[in-house]
């Protein structure tokens, strides 16, 4: 009896090491899960800087350059004869006009008012 006594009470030995071992454990992830939080909670507040603001002087901002495409204005193009007389003859009302020798009559259009056509 003594053996199985001593076998017992060597397991419930080995059981309570391996018990203080984990607490220990235990206790010191605690720890550090107690600092990382302090300073997650710092970083938080202050942002670290970043490479780009290490590499600068500070108070200097970065100017960056603006790429212009030139826009080209075109200028207007002269009105030719037919559309300076066909115009004249929309804002008089006029049914029909004659440009070089023709005659070009107009019908009313509901959008664009008079349309002439060769006729």
């Amino acid at each position: 009896m003594s053996d199985v006594r001593c076998l017992i009470l060597l397991s419930v030995i080995y059981i309570m090491t391996k018990i203080s071992d984990l607490e220990k454990r235990v206790a010191k992830l605690e720890k550090e899960i107690a600092t990382l939080m302090k300073t997650h909670v710092k970083q938080d507040s202050e942002p670290q800087p970043t490479a780009m603001d290490l590499s600068r002087p500070s108070g200097e901002t970065q100017k960056r350059s603006k790429k212009h495409t030139p826009v080209k204005t075109k200028k207007k193009r002269k009105m030719n004869e037919y559309f300076k007389m066909m115009l004249a003859a929309k804002k008089a009302g006029k049914p029909s006009f004659v440009y070089k020798g023709h005659i070009y009559k107009g019908t009313k259009h509901p959008r664009l008012g008079m349309v002439y056509k060769k006729g």
